[in-house]
């Protein structure tokens, strides 16, 4: 059939299944030949009326059998009907009627009476047939402006997916199904028809049942259903909930949200998760759900003759695994809105380059390995929070992974609040009713801690015995808005706040935060605090207090406690860790005077540079970048190079290439004798105004990388040399700045902020407390991040690449032989003994991954903004001990595991030894009298998200260390090996 309509579907139903029971309510029933009858009748009425194709019918009704038979009654005039729930404001409901222009409007009541319970009422409004002969019904949908939106529908549409669901569920005249959705929501369409066109018996759900988990298990094996629907929201309890003697449920079906994952047994029936928007006819994919099997936000694979494309905002089709828009195609696709062209336009389009109509569903998703699709949350959902773009449902993704939370969802609490402080809330629903509200609170914010970087932390929790829901049964985020809202300002029980002090830093607390929300011992960062607003705190506080507040004070101990204790141990004196470490570091946090970066910059100059600036070309990491970019770029590429005269600059260069075997094409190389922290980059007036004018990007790799020379001396290089480079990037025109950077910039942080892992995007002044405490080289790292970060603020583009240790060059085994690495496997090697150190980690990875991923990264204009941690993924990083354990497995060694100091003895008196003159590292007490080496143990783990997702596409993948790259680099590291002191004496 050409253009089948969804009485076709009834009618042979009733032809072989006359005697059977339709719609089955409380003790009523009603057969097949009766519904038939009984909507006869009523079209007549309706024709009488003026009702035929073109009209638009209003039924405003609850779930009743007196529903199906209004809506089959106007389906056989040739009109279509809009569901308006009865439980609809008064003021959603006269909109929607308004808008169908009716001559009637029809009312369910009684199912016993003999009209079959329908009224129909006569309107006084204005008549209009407002659709084209064909549509079968419009569904209206919260509108943005207030306004409900009506989605038209066709009959064609309904049919396939009706035929489509029976067919692949097994949905035949034995079946029994429920009728449970909502009036107005479009699931009840599906809930209907499916089952009119199976012969099947529908069972009306009891509205005190359709809450209750346990009661609609019971409900189903009363009445033997086989076939059920349940809103999401609800699924995860139903699946829970012990299950009644006689249950005989085979598909259990779920849709309005993203499903969590669902822990559990085996289930004795299947469940069936679909998705789908309005204005793709009610389901546009499913997935059949393994409980067993780790779950990701998947909606499955498209259904009938669907098609689903991911693409971004020019409609062009992202790389496999990126994210995008989900649009839609097929004969699922709705008519478009009702009396709205504009809307229609905006949302269904034509696509030549797919060379189909389109329907934009403003969901964001991406496609997994085996074909089906991560949902990733609404496209509107997606929002800014301190220029971070985060994703809600990653968020509540987070949280469901915790094995005490049964439901969880995030908003943004922003009701009355300035957009700068907009703050992140989850609202959560505990698995047990007997979890301790409080103490769950505080176990989510640690287990957040490991799952999500600091800008995506919650900083409100609430926990509720329930979620609020729509009509529809969807969760009902404006009402948690409200709630949070009023529950601001009530304060945390027992907070336990102690003498004035306390009490006065809590008032200054609840000004910046906004909130009343946590106690004497919480942290600052985990109740909504960040940096921004801890700047504002400190001055606050001091006017509030009478006693000068540090900035640093935070990062010790960031509790209303903590400050009040820092505050009153000092009095007027200075912290004891500030001292001279500190107002060093603080003091360069600076730019230089008069830069302007508020001119703008092109994309061109990253996508197709003319002329780049490297830095730091004679180093390993610099020289290999060079070769990446001319591979990459048409790109002329100037090096600064400190030497007395250009001739011996060029030299310099050329001796770096060949002794790590790099052939760059020299044609398109320029070397510039100079220093980067003199005046112009030590270069004349003339050819530094030329370089200002010609470079497109600076890529600023030099750094004096010495774990023995203090910050003081580190300083001029390192900092000052920085200062010159932003000072260039203003010069004439914008330059976007790549800047290699360590993870030495987390130190060893995890030992005063209690977490396991460090994302990209967290701020890095939580490590302050340990960064002033290590090397001058650490310390310099840090204040230059913390300086690209005041130029970013001022506008200048700046990627931020934070390197792991680059071992060495995987094809060559080149590596920086004189940096701590090397002189550790020398060592170590020739000792035959390996400290007993415990998850020291130093990110071993390649030097070619690293400038892959830089020169890859730098020419992506999105990346503009973004910290990259370029290390391995969490389950590659190699520890010290797992890296000589390689060594043991693949080359025959055999290592004695000493305790650390022990170790040390070996090699500490013997200037020999390779490892001697970074003996401050290994010997020097740093904190706690513990070494440098010995506070890196347990450290971090590192993020990279950043990395991943920008290198998507690239064909750029992270390597292992194989036994053929640790050959080659043994070969170059042991050329020359040591003999120990002990064993020469021995010869």
């Amino acid at each position: 059939m050409s253009n089948p309509l969804v009485t076709d579907l009834f009618t042979p139903t009733v032809a072989a299944h006359g005697d059977a029971v339709a719609i089955a309510e409380n003790r009523h029933r009603l057969t097949y030949d009766r519904l038939d009858t009984l909507s006869d009748a009523l079209a007549g009425r309706l024709r009488d009326a003026g009702v035929g194709p073109g009209s638009l019918v209003p039924i405003l009704a609850h779930r009743s059998a007196a529903l199906v038979v209004a809506m089959l009654a106007v389906l056989k005039t040739g009109a279509a009907y809009t569901p308006v729930d009865r439980d609809n404001p008064a003021r959603r409901r006269a909109r929607i009627i308004d808008q169908c222009g009716s001559p009637v409007v029809l009312s369910t009541g009684s199912p016993d009476r003999e009209s079959g319970g329908v009224t129909v009422e006569f309107t006084d409004g204005p008549v209009r047939t407002p659709l084209e002969p064909g549509a079968a019904y419009v569904v209206f949908t919260s509108g943005t402006t207030g306004t409900p939106k009506g989605v038209v529908v066709d009959h064609a549409a309904v049919t396939r997916l009706v035929r489509w669901h029976n067919e692949r569920f097994e949905t035949t005249a034995d079946a029994r199904t429920t009728l449970m959705s909502g009036v107005g929501f479009d699931v009840s369409q599906w809930e209907v028809f499916a089952t009119l066109a199976a012969g099947a018996t529908a069972h009306i759900v009891d509205p005190a049942v359709r809450a209750d988990p346990a009661a609609l298990l019971d409900f189903y094996a009363e009445h033997a259903i086989t076939h059920a629907y349940v809103p999401t929201v609800l699924t995860p309890d139903v699946v829970a909930a012990p299950r009644p003697a006689g249950l005989a449920l085979r598909y259990l079906f779920c849709a309005g949200e993203k499903l969590p994952p669902i822990h559990t047994d085996p289930l004795p029936y299947t469940l069936v998760d679909y998705y789908g928007p309005t204005e793709a006819t009610i389901f546009a994919t499913c997935r059949v759900v393994d409980p067993t099997a780790e779950q990701r936000a998947s909606i499955g694979t498209p259904i009938s003759d669907t098609e689903a494309f991911i693409l971004d905002e020019d409609l062009e089709d992202v790389e496999p695994g990126a994210i995008g828009e989900l649009c839609l195609a097929g004969t699922c696709l709705a008519r478009g809105y009702l009396g709205d062209p504009h809307r229609t336009r905006e949302r269904f389009v034509w696509s030549a380059r797919h060379e189909r109509r389109l329907y934009r569903t403003g969901d964001l998703a991406r496609w997994l390995p085996d074909g089906s699709i991560e949902f990733l949350g609404r496209g509107d959902d997606q929002v800014k929070i301190r220029g971070y773009r985060i994703e809600l449902g990653d968020i509540e993704a987070a949280i469901q992974r915790n094995r005490l939370v049964k439901h969880a969802v995030v908003v943004v609490d922003d009701q009355d609040r300035p957009a700068s402080t907009k703050r992140l809330a989850a609202v959560v629903v505990p698995r047990s009713d007997d979890t301790d509200p409080d103490a769950l609170v505080r176990a989510l914010r640690v287990h957040m801690r490991d799952e999500l970087p600091d800008y995506m932390q919650p900083g409100i929790y609430q926990c509720r015995t329930e979620l609020p829901v729509t009509a529809n049964g969807k969760i009902d985020r404006a009402a948690l808005r409200a709630a949070l809202a009023q529950d601001r300002d009530a304060p945390v029980p027992d907070a336990g706040f102690e003498g004035d002090l306390e009490h006065a830093v809590a008032a200054t607390w609840r000004e910046v935060l906004g909130h009343n929300r946590f106690t004497a011992t919480d942290s600052f960062f985990d109740v909504g605090g960040h940096s921004l607003l801890a700047t504002a705190l400190v001055g606050d506080v001091t006017r509030r207090v009478g006693a000068r507040v540090y900035i640093w004070d935070f990062y010790g101990d960031p509790t209303v406690r903590g400050l009040a204790a820092a505050i009153a141990a000092r009095g007027a004196d200075t912290p004891d860790w500030e001292g001279e470490p500190v107002r060093e570091l603080a003091a360069d946090i600076r730019l230089p005077d008069g830069v302007d970066y508020g001119t703008g910059w092109d994309t061109r100059q990253l996508t197709d540079p003319r002329h780049i600036l490297l830095t730091g070309a004679t180093g390993i990491i610099g020289i290999h970048l060079l070769e990446r970019l001319h591979a990459g770029t048409d790109a002329v590429v100037h090096c600064v190079v400190r030497a007395g005269s250009p001739a011996l600059a060029r030299e310099r260069l050329r001796g770096v290439a060949a002794r790590y075997d790099i052939a760059p094409d020299w044609d398109r190389v320029r070397v510039h004798a100079g220093d980067l922290a003199e005046p112009r980059l030590g270069l004349d007036a003339d050819e530094y105004a030329t370089l200002a004018r010609e470079v497109d990007v600076i890529y600023h790799s030099a750094s004096a990388a010495n774990f023995i020379q203090s910050y003081s001396y580190i300083r001029r290089d390192n900092i000052e040399g920085l200062w010159s480079l932003l000072g260039f990037a203003a010069e004439n025109h914008v330059k976007p700045l790549m800047l290699v950077s360590s993870i030495s910039v987390y130190s060893w942080g995890h030992l005063f902020t209690g977490k396991s892992t460090m994302y990209e995007n967290d701020d890095i002044d939580q490590n302050l407390r340990a960064v002033v405490t290590d090397l001058g080289y650490m310390r310099s790292k840090w204040v230059m991040e913390k300086i690209a970060e005041l130029a970013e603020a001022q506008g200048l583009p700046v990627m931020k690449f934070r390197l792991g240790y680059a071992l060495c060059e995987s094809r060559t085994g080149h590596a920086a032989t004189y940096q701590w690495w090397p002189r550790l496997v020398k060592t170590c090697v020739a000792l035959g003994a390996v400290p007993d150190l415990r998850n020291l980690r130093e990110g071993l990875i390649t030097v070619d991954y690293i400038v892959d991923a830089i020169a890859a990264i730098g020419r992506q204009p999105d990346a503009v903004g973004k910290n990259f941690n370029v290390v391995p993924a969490q389950e590659h990083i190699v520890t010290l001990r797992e890296f000589f354990e390689l060594l043991e497995r693949h080359f025959g060694y055999e290592f004695r595991v000493l305790p650390y100091e022990e170790w040390v003895e070996l090699w500490k008196d013997d200037p020999q030894a390779p490892l001697y003159p970074l003996l401050n590292m290994f010997h020097d007490h740093m904190l706690d009298r513990r070494s440098t080496i010995e506070l890196y143990q347990n450290t971090y783990l590192w993020d990279k998200a950043n990395v991943t997702e920008h290198l998507a596409g690239t064909g750029i993948e992270e390597p292992t260390l194989t036994p053929e790259i640790l050959e080659r680099y043994l070969r170059r590291v042991l050329a020359e090996p040591y003999v120990p002191a002990s064993l020469a004496e021995a010869r």
